[in-house]
C-alpha cells in the first residue's frame, strides 16, 4: 500500500511532473524539427535537381515549409521557457505573472503569439489577463 501525498506535498510534485512534461515535450518538437529541416533540404535539393530552376508555386511553399519550421522552434522555446519556471511561479499570486504569459511574451512571431494567447486565454481553467488593445487616434 502507498501513501498518498495531500496538500501542498501533492501539489508540488504534480508541478513537478508538468515542468518534466514540458520540457520532454521540448525536446520531442526539437528532433522531429530537425528531421523536418532535413527533409526539407532534400526537397529543396530534388525539385532543384529536377527542375533546373524551380517556379514560384515551389518557392512559395518552400517559404512556407521555412515559417512552420521557425513555429516549431518557437513552440519548442516556449515549452523550455515554461519547464524551467519554478514551481512557486504557477501558482498566481497577488501581482504575479504566470510562467505561461511569460513564456508566450517571448515569442517574436506575432500571428503565433496571437493564436497562443487566444487558445490560452479560451481554454477551462486557465484566464490569462487579456492585453490591453491598441488605440488609434
Amino acid at each position: 500500500m502507498s501513501i498518498q501525498p495531500h496538500g501542498a506535498e501533492a501539489e508540488a510534485l504534480a508541478l513537478d511532473e508538468i515542468r518534466t512534461f514540458l520540457s520532454v515535450m521540448a525536446t520531442a518538437v526539437r528532433d522531429t524539427l530537425g528531421q523536418f529541416e532535413q527533409t526539407t533540404a532534400r526537397v529543396i535539393d530534388l525539385a532543384v535537381m529536377r527542375l533546373g530552376r524551380p517556379d514560384r508555386d515551389l518557392v512559395v511553399t518552400l517559404q512556407t515549409f521555412d515559417r512552420l519550421q521557425q513555429e516549431f522552434a518557437t513552440l519548442a522555446d516556449v515549452l523550455n521557457l515554461a519547464a524551467g519556471k519554478s514551481r512557486e511561479s504557477w501558482l498566481r499570486g497577488a501581482g504575479n505573472g504566470h510562467p505561461a504569459e511569460d513564456a508566450i511574451a517571448q515569442v517574436s512571431i506575432g500571428a503565433l503569439k496571437e493564436r497562443l494567447l487566444r487558445d490560452l486565454r479560451g481554454a477551462a481553467g486557465l484566464m490569462l489577463a487579456a492585453e490591453p488593445e491598441e488605440v488609434v487616434f
